[in-house]
């Protein structure tokens, strides 16, 4: 019986310590690869995702730049020849301010007008004041709350129809306009011959857009100036250039030159040229205004992520620069640890189409 239940025991015996040992020590292995792979995985999926996000950061900035370089000049382009002499709404459709680099932004301004049927000026059918109604031939194109800009020479006033502003005489059809001046423009005296009035439209459908980038936030700003000054509105993130060039027909062969906004062209000088060439159609015909056709521009944006190596954990360069855009006009250099991003730039050329349907 004894001899029996000895040779059952070796049968019945439990793990031992080494046993556990071991399944511990397998198990860690495991959870280890487990982790190595995932770590693996997550980083390629941020990479992914980062490059993602920079591409669809582009491509929106691009559009909301694009859509409203297209309305350039819109209800400008056709009242140029009124509004020459405007110091306050000349009839520039675009202005590109220059960065001081190929690495500092170029800033955008856009103007554009709004009126839904009515963009010639219509002339006064009497002198008034500022202070006073505008008599026009007319209600056609004049609604409550438009914005309207009163020009005579260099007189210019920019006002908005009162909401219960439009009067119409039955008998003679002249309209009169209760209005009231912006802040910032002049006060003056419009008397009924060469003092016309243009119509701007709503002021949710019209004004001056400027696009900025904020160094920074790295971020790609909008501002309203017209009729009033709107709050910075932050656009696009992570965009960290904005560049931009006019295409000039200078000899009204339809052939376009691309020229950045320095000397002739820059932000200072523009405002004072005049709206046509005194000698058009002869290359190099002196700047003008009506040489600009259309604009090209550039924007770069970078993923939020900084790459590292795996193995050093030290800052991995993705992207040794410079970065080329605009036909390679435009160099931008990357320095230390801007090299360990991934960057994303996109172009586009949008042609003035308000200011080739105004050509001369």
């Amino acid at each position: 019986m004894n001899a029996s239940l000895h040779n059952l025991r070796p049968a019945e015996r439990g793990i031992g310590l080494i046993e556990i040992l071991v399944s511990i020590v397998i198990a860690m292995l495991l959870v280890l690869v487990i982790y190595q792979v995932y770590e693996v995985t997550e980083g390629q999926k941020r990479t992914i995702t980062a490059g993602s996000d920079a591409q669809q950061n582009a491509s929106y900035g691009l559009y909301v730049l694009a859509r409203d370089l297209s309305q350039a000049g819109s209800g400008i382009a056709s009242a140029a020849a009124s509004l020459e002499r405007c110091a306050l709404l000349r009839p520039i459709p675009v202005l590109i301010t220059a960065g001081a680099s190929a690495n500092d932004p170029d800033s955008v301004t856009v103007l554009y007008g709004g009126s839904s049927s009515l963009a010639t000026p219509v002339q006064f059918k009497q002198t008034a004041t500022t202070a006073q109604p505008y008599v026009v031939p007319g209600p056609v194109g004049f609604s409550p709350n438009d914005v309207i800009v009163a020009v005579q020479g260099a007189n210019c006033t920019l006002s908005t129809i009162n909401a219960n502003g439009v009067a119409v005489d039955g008998t003679t059809g002249f309209a009169t306009l209760a209005h009231t001046p912006i802040a910032g423009s002049n006060a003056a005296t419009y008397a009924a011959v060469n003092a016309s009035l243009v119509n701007l439209g709503q002021p949710a459908s019209m004004g001056r857009i400027v696009y900025t980038v904020d160094p920074a936030a790295r971020a790609l700003r909008t501002q309203k100036r017209l009729p009033t000054d709107d709050p910075v509105n932050p656009l696009v993130s992570d965009v960290v250039n904005l560049k931009a060039q006019y295409g000039l027909d200078n000899n009204c062969d339809g052939t376009l030159t691309w020229q950045a906004a320095t000397g002739a062209w820059s932000s200072d000088n523009v405002p004072k040229l005049p709206l046509a060439s005194p000698v058009p159609c002869v290359a190099p015909a002196p700047p003008a205004l009506q040489q600009i056709r259309a604009v090209r521009v550039a924007i770069v944006t970078r993923s939020a992520q900084l790459e590292f190596d795996r193995d050093t954990r030290q800052c991995r360069a993705l992207t040794p620069g410079p970065l080329k855009m605009l036909d390679d006009t435009v160099s931008m250099t990357l320095f230390d640890d801007e090299k360990c991003y991934r960057y994303k730039v996109l172009e586009t050329m949008v042609p003035l189409r308000n200011a080739l349907w105004n050509a001369p």
